[in-house]
Formats: C-alpha cells, sequence, structure tokens
C-alpha cells in the first residue's frame, strides 16, 4: 500500500487487494490532484504492472479528483488491456462520462 499526503493537505492512498470473488483489484481512496497525482500513480503503476489482462479500480473511497486523477488512470490504462472503474462517486462517474472517457476506463454499473 502506498499512502501519499502533500505539503497542501491533499491525502491519497494506492493498494491492491482481492474484490469477494478472489479477483485482484486496486484501490483508491483519500484524494487525487495535482499535488499528489505523480507520486500515486506511480503507485498504481507499480501495482497494475507492464501490460496484461484486465485491470479493477476500486473508487468507492475515493472522496475527490481532478483533471490529473483521470490522468494518472489514463496513463495506467494505456498499459494494460482494460480498466474497468468500480464504485465511483456520482461526480467521477460524470466526470468521466464527460469527458467522453466510458470508452476507456470502463465504468461498472
Amino acid at each position: 500500500m502506498a499512502h501519499v499526503e502533500s505539503d497542501n493537505g491533499a491525502r491519497g492512498t494506492v493498494e491492491s487487494a482481492v474484490d469477494a470473488s478472489g479477483a485482484p483489484i486496486v484501490k483508491i481512496s483519500g484524494e487525487i490532484d495535482i499535488s499528489n497525482a505523480e507520486m500515486l500513480g506511480r503507485s498504481l503503476e507499480r501495482i497494475v504492472g507492464a501490460g496484461g489482462g484486465p485491470r479493477v479500480v476500486d473508487l468507492a473511497a475515493l472522496e475527490f479528483m481532478d483533471s490529473s486523477g483521470i490522468a494518472m488512470l489514463l496513463r495506467a490504462a494505456a498499459r494494460v488491456d482494460s480498466v474497468q472503474i468500480r464504485n465511483p462517486s456520482s461526480i467521477v462517474r460524470r466526470i468521466i462520462e464527460c469527458t467522453g472517457l466510458a470508452g476507456v476506463l470502463h465504468l461498472e454499473s
């Protein structure tokens, strides 16, 4: 697990986990903004790895994400077959849909 806290107070965590079925997932919690996105992104890339099958990213505990967080998720998506976004808040879901990125960052219903 990587916990990152920036000077301005933005705190975020990226961790590897498994869901109820035993499938591997990545959980991102806290806040992602320009002050911590690069550090969190490095942690995400280590967990996601270089290529391979689809990855599930659970955002249930993500409280805030700006465009830096979207860019971080897109960089991770470029490394794997697909990224499935699980449990996004209504605002994060709307950001992904409004930016036209739902075809890259697949939203679970």
